[in-house]
């Protein structure tokens, strides 16, 4: 988790955060009109939404803080700020954070040009799956602690959400990452003068903590747990996600 506040050390990555949150609010925001709505007023599926992991990916913890950043300000020009936004904050971050630490680790040497390994795609796509459980645990977790929609009511439609624009947006990743490896415009080739600072923690534990927190959490509060006690007790595995985050 270092690199997300080392980050601010290096101009380019700063640069990497406007510009990524740039491009994720307009898209956001061009695209609003014709944003197929899943549940009215609170889940819809947004063309950002396949571009939050895939510039994770690309751009690091500059591509996470731009993501998240950029849905505050698309929230705020298709008139859906509220406060609810702070946990799509988060939820956003998360996927765009879970996206580039775990692709470091299981998939950047995976990637060439022409068709990509086999290998490669069921990482990005696994790895999608686990981008969208913990961003949906935190979403489906905050709106129902503010009392804006129920867990169980929200939080399928959430995850089927996430992980249609993670893989939808698999097909660009795949087309543009090996340039951007080429031209060293990933975040790991900017960073690469602060290598100590990229290492995880743990990186197995952590992946372990966040996927079984994340999964465990979500399926006990959509479709076990009584309506009284999901905000409870999700939220304990919702911090053990958080704490495998900080091992990554």
């Amino acid at each position: 988790m270092l690199p997300l506040i080392m980050m601010w050390k290096n101009t380019r990555m700063i640069v990497l955060v406007a510009v990524t949150a740039a491009i994720y609010a307009t898209a956001e925001v061009v695209f609003s009109s014709v944003s197929p709505v899943i549940i009215p007023g609170v889940v819809e599926f947004k063309v950002s939404d396949l571009l939050t992991m895939l510039l994770g990916i690309l751009f690091g913890p500059a591509g996470a803080w731009g993501v998240a950043i950029g849905n505050v300000f698309g929230d705020t020009f298709t008139g859906n700020l509220a406060v609810g936004s702070i946990f799509g904050f988060l939820s956003t971050l998360a996927v765009a954070y879970i996206g580039y630490t775990m692709w470091r680790q299981l998939g950047d040497d995976e990637v060439g040009y022409g068709r990509p390994a086999p290998r490669a795609v069921v990482t990005y796509l696994a790895i999608g799956v686990v981008a969208a459980v913990l961003s949906a645990l935190i979403l489906a977790w905050g709106l129902d602690l503010l009392g804006i929609a129920p867990f169980k009511i929200i939080s399928d439609a959430l995850v089927g959400n996430f992980i249609f624009g993670n893989w939808l947006g698999a097909i660009i990743f795949f087309l543009v990452y090996p340039r951007f490896q080429k031209m060293n415009l990933t975040w790991t080739s900017i960073m690469a003068a602060d290598a100590d600072t990229l290492k995880p923690i743990n990186f197995p534990a952590g992946a372990v903590l966040v996927t079984a927190a994340s999964l465990a959490g979500w399926i006990l509060g959509a479709f076990i747990l009584p309506l009284g006690s999901i905000v409870p007790v999700t939220a304990i595995f919702f911090l053990l996600a958080l704490g495998g985050c900080a091992l990554l």
